[in-house]
């Protein structure tokens, strides 16, 4: 055994790669800033929300005019169809009288009799031709022909009456006809008119849509992109973690690590007096540094200073080469001296 030889020994131990240790401590410095607490909230200042299209407004106006556009017709619709189904009054029918049928009637009566008249002219020239005017038969040929005449008069008038009667209301009934039909078609034109302004809205809806939906797929993507812009450092986070999580975190490392044997001064205080003899031993030259020659002994052999390799006490002893009497082999291959042979003291200087 070699005192004061170096001791090597191993240790197993994980150890990060020095590439994974600088990517690990590169995730918590951006985990660090992206959770550094004085950073502020950076809201949007984009817009968020389409707002109605020229179109859209416009349908929207137009809505608005469309609602009452249709009105008056409605009402024009409502009025005739009230005045179509209302029962016909006298008054109805007396605005469709011929306001001529008065004297009418009055001609035609004058002309039947005139007509009688000329007839009772000529019954009576022929009464006056047979000696006969102003006898019983002739008045009773003239009161005969008066009733007739008051008869056909009566009824001639009755028939006029009824006539212009009839006339007047059928013309009213035409009327009641008339207005329920204009009723259905002041009705149809507030349909169509409704129709034709829905379909004209809806137009411009669909298009004012398109433009709208075109418009809040831009603000969309504008509102995504700045997500990403602000989700960019956690993602690289996330991603590098990611990445270091499917690599093996720690790897066995080898340590070889050196340590110096014991030193003289501690392997003597082990070995107590009787270590005397054996620390002497250990004179190895190639043991030793720092030797310097400082005297010889009454046996004239040579006295040196030095230090062992690997320590910093400095001793006085003799060189195991010179000395082969009192030097033999060690187990390890090192000269030792039996100080008990010679008349050299070994002991420390410091």
């Amino acid at each position: 055994m070699c005192f004061g030889t170096p001791v090597y020994t191993t240790t197993d131990k994980k150890e990060l790669p020095p590439f994974l240790e600088q990517a690990y401590k590169k995730l918590a410095q951006q985990a660090e800033a992206v959770t550094d607490p004085t950073v502020k909230y950076t809201p949007y200042g984009g817009q968020r929300l389409a707002p109605l299209t020229t179109e859209q407004q416009y349908a929207r106006q137009r809505g608005f005019e469309q609602a009452r556009a249709y009105e008056p017709d409605l009402g024009m619709a409502r009025g005739l169809t009230s005045l179509s189904v209302s029962p016909i009054t006298q008054g109805d029918i007396t605005q469709y009288m011929n306001p001529y049928q008065t004297q009418v009637t009055q001609n035609v009566l004058d002309e039947m009799r005139r007509r009688s008249d000329i007839q009772g002219q000529q019954t009576s020239d022929a009464a006056v031709r047979a000696g006969a005017f102003g006898g019983a038969r002739h008045g009773v040929q003239e009161s005969e022909r008066m009733r007739n005449l008051r008869e056909q008069q009566s009824r001639t008038a009755a028939e006029m009456g009824q006539q212009n009667y009839q006339q007047a209301l059928a013309a009213a009934q035409a009327q009641k006809a008339q207005q329920l039909s204009g009723a259905g078609a002041f009705g149809n034109i507030a349909g169509q008119q409704m129709q034709l302004g829905q379909q004209g809205i809806q137009g411009l809806t669909q298009a004012g849509g398109m433009g709208q939906q075109q418009l809040q797929k831009g603000m969309d993507i504008a509102y995504q992109d700045f997500l990403k812009q602000q989700q960019f450092p956690y993602t690289q986070a996330a991603t590098l973690g990611n990445l270091l999580s499917g690599v093996p975190a720690a790897q066995m490392v080898t340590a070889y690590s050196q340590q110096p044997g014991p030193s003289m001064a501690q392997q003597i205080a082990g070995l107590g007096m009787a270590g005397a003899g054996m620390w002497g031993q250990m004179s190895d030259i190639r043991l030793k540094e720092d030797i310097k020659l400082i005297g010889k002994s009454p046996s004239n052999v040579n006295i040196y200073s030095f230090k062992y390799k690997g320590e910093d006490g400095k001793y006085e002893g003799v060189m195991a080469q010179e000395v082969p009497w009192a030097s033999i082999v060690g187990d390890d291959g090192y000269l030792m001296v039996d100080y008990s042979k010679l008349d050299v003291e070994f002991r420390r200087l410091n």
